[in-house]
């Protein structure tokens, strides 16, 4: 046989540059005879494939790129050391449309569950614009029933007594398209601080209880304070009394 070096192509890929050898065969030898030898060097070349590829992978402790499982194994290691993005931290206003949620602080008492009669510590801010706070105080509801928002509804389940828990709430389960008078805008994202404080129960008497609770809450700012103390003042002034009158008491 007539070996013949070709320099212009190579074999495995353009990272190794393996000659290819040729084969010709002298009229003299047999058609047979060719093949057999060209097999024998297959074979010779698979051989030296197998020997480099062992190396490779031994060497960087990966798989070789000439594996037929390589693309499978690395597509099987990257999808295991992915990073999943956090919902609560990846949330951008104005383009979510579920709620999520962060316990900022487990609490220990009982649990929240619907239906439960329930006093809430809360904080309203909103998350675009301004991102003024709107609201805070403390109040007390019934859960599940449609008393406040969906993202409340949906997103106190499963708080604990003296529990910290932030949510994130869009504008489909907050106040949509139409805003709250001119303290919440159209279409916004509000997030809310709360803690549960209580649980108060559930049935006619926890109920009973948490109106007496709103009444009071009311009457606990400087606010409340002047009307309480009008409401009471009223009942001591005869009601046959005019504006001049009570003038003249004064002096």
């Amino acid at each position: 046989f007539q070996i013949i070096k070709d320099t212009r192509t190579h074999i495995f890929s353009s990272h190794h540059t393996i000659p290819v050898l040729k084969i010709k065969a002298n009229s003299r030898y047999s058609k047979m005879r060719s093949i057999a030898a060209i097999m024998s060097i297959i074979m010779v070349l698979t051989e030296f494939q197998e020997t480099v590829a062992f190396s490779i992978s031994h060497t960087t402790g990966s798989k070789s790129r000439w594996s037929p499982t390589y693309n499978m194994a690395v597509e099987a290691e990257d999808s295991a050391t992915a990073v999943v993005a956090d919902p609560f931290d990846a949330y951008v206003p104005g383009e979510q449309k579920e709620w999520v949620s962060k316990d900022l602080v487990v609490g220990t008492g009982e649990t929240v569950k619907k239906g439960d009669v329930l006093t809430m510590a809360y904080k309203g801010q909103l998350m675009s614009g301004s991102k003024k706070v709107f609201d805070e105080g403390t109040f007390s509801f019934k859960l599940g029933e449609g008393k406040v928002i969906p993202g409340w509804d949906l997103g106190l389940v499963g708080m604990q007594v003296g529990g910290k828990r932030v949510l994130k709430i869009p504008p489909n389960f907050a106040y949509g398209e139409r805003g709250a008078g001119d303290v919440i805008p159209a279409n916004a994202d509000l997030q809310f601080d709360c803690e549960l404080v209580e649980i108060i129960g559930s049935g006619a008497m926890a109920e009973a209880k948490m109106q007496v609770d709103n009444i009071a809450s009311r009457f606990f700012t400087p606010k409340g304070a002047i009307v309480a103390a009008l409401l009471i003042a009223s009942n001591f002034i005869p009601k046959d009394l005019s504006l001049g009158d009570l003038m003249r008491l004064g002096q």
